[in-house]
Parts: structure tokens; sequence; C-alpha cells
């Protein structure tokens, strides 16, 4: 009987269904060319919810995110999502990827037009599933469908750089995610769009876990939620955002805070 269930469960995570997702990361190890780049790290996320992950340049985010859809190899510890985990992923990979969304920060849509890029990723089944209306509620989600809803069939490559951005964010929520990472989504984005994403964001925080990798301290307090910061490859605290920006427990928060401060002056 546990292994008819543990088989069924296995099944339904692999095929993506409505699932509470948590994400838990243990004593996580990476070392590139001698260089200790992740040193025992460990923290969660909420099964929804928004995550900040800051720290200084160098301290490991990205190579964390590629770590959790396993881009990298060769790490140590154990990354676990929804109580499964991602080495041990049933269909590899691939499906892995599936189940958790990866945004990079420089958008790269795909030389078709909007609408074949969202749908890109998609299964022949999955596109029969009355994709029209699947596109649209996609590219509503990341906050892009009024702005292209009448040239849908043209190039991706007409659209601005935030509108790219964006683009790739439907393009990901198109293969139903149940949890997002995003690698500085909004670095060299004009306000409006980063004003866009962010309302994004905070709406998918409702229904998954979004963990959002960003330089912008600005930015982290207003999706506020969970801040994990990060310093040479160690998470230094984890607090909620209102408490670690205003009352930092550590030293070294309280010191990347006000010299981060100062930079900005």
């Amino acid at each position: 009987m546990n292994a008819l269930m543990n088989e069924q469960k296995s099944t339904s995570l692999a095929e993506g269904l409505d699932v509470e997702a948590s994400v838990r990361l243990q004593n996580i190890c990476l070392q590139l060319a001698d260089k200790m780049i992740l040193n025992q790290l460990s923290f969660a996320l909420p099964s929804v919810g928004m995550t900040s992950l800051i720290g200084p340049s160098g301290a490991g985010k990205s190579s964390l995110l590629r770590c959790m859809t396993l881009l990298y190899d060769g790490w140590q510890g154990n990354i676990s999502i929804a109580g499964q985990a991602v080495r041990q992923w049933q269909g590899g990979a691939d499906a892995l990827r599936r189940f958790v969304g990866l945004i990079a920060q420089k958008p790269a849509v795909f030389p078709a037009s909007i609408y074949d890029n969202v749908v890109f990723g998609l299964t022949r089944q999955e596109r029969k599933r009355n994709q029209d209306a699947w596109v649209e509620t996609c590219l509503r989600q990341a906050a892009l469908w009024d702005e292209v809803k009448g040239r849908l069939h043209t190039p991706s490559n007409t659209l601005s750089i935030g509108q790219q951005q964006r683009l790739c964010l439907a393009r990901a929520l198109a293969l139903k995610p149940k949890v997002l990472l995003l690698d500085e989504p909004t670095a060299s984005l004009d306000p409006r769009s980063k004003q866009l994403i962010e309302g994004s964001l905070h709406t998918l925080a409702e229904s998954m876990p979004v963990l959002c990798v960003t330089h912008d301290l600005e930015q982290a307090q207003r999706l506020q939620g969970q801040v994990v910061f990060m310093c040479d490859g160690k998470v230094i605290e984890t607090a909620q955002a209102e408490a670690f920006f205003t009352r930092p427990e550590c030293i070294e928060s309280r010191e990347f805070l006000r010299w981060s401060v100062c930079d900005c002056d």
C-alpha cells in the first residue's frame, strides 16, 4: 500500500498536478575550480509566498539557482521540492524544469512569434487544449497581454527588453510550474517594466513559492515576504522583510545594509 501511494505521489509530481510545493535546501556545498561557492547552505521556502535572496556580488546566489534546477552538478547536500529530492526527480532534469520555472537575468526570446514563444515548451497534447485561451492567460499573468494582444504573430524581437522579459515569464508560466525562481529579473529594465513584473510576482506568490535573486534592496522591501541574506556562500540571516530591514539580528546583515545605503548615496 505504501509503495503504491509513493508511486502515485511521484506520478502526480511529474505531471505537474496541483500539489502543495515546499522547497528545502540542506547543507548545500558547491566547489568550482577549487573555489568554494556554496558552503553548508540551508534554508527553506514557504509553500506559498515570496522570498528575496540578497547579498553582495559573488555570494553564490545565481549558482544556487542553477543547483536547484540541476544546471550544475557536483554539489553536495540535499534539495527537495514537494518532498522529493531533485536528484531523484521522476522523469529527470527535464521534468524537474517543468515543475520549477527559472527566469534568467537577460531575456532570451526565441526567433519566433510572440505566440509561438509562449507555447514553445508545450507538448502536442497540451497544445490541443484550448491553446489560444491559455496563451492569453499566461500573457495576462505576465502583465503583457494588453500590450501585445493585437500582434501575437509578430516576431518576438520587435518587443522592448522589458516586454521580452515578461514574455519569458509568460513562457515559463505556460508549463504550469509549481515553483518559480528568478535571477535578477528586473536588473536592466525601465521603472514601468520593473513595476509590472513586481506586480505579477506578488500575484503569483499567492499560489506558489517564488524565489527572487535581487541586488535591489528597495525591490526586496517592496516584494515583502521572506528575505534570505547570503554572503560568501553561506546563509547569514533569514527573516521577514520588515524585520530584516528594520531590525537585522546579525552584525554582517547590519554592515551589508549600512554599506548598501552608503553606495546609494
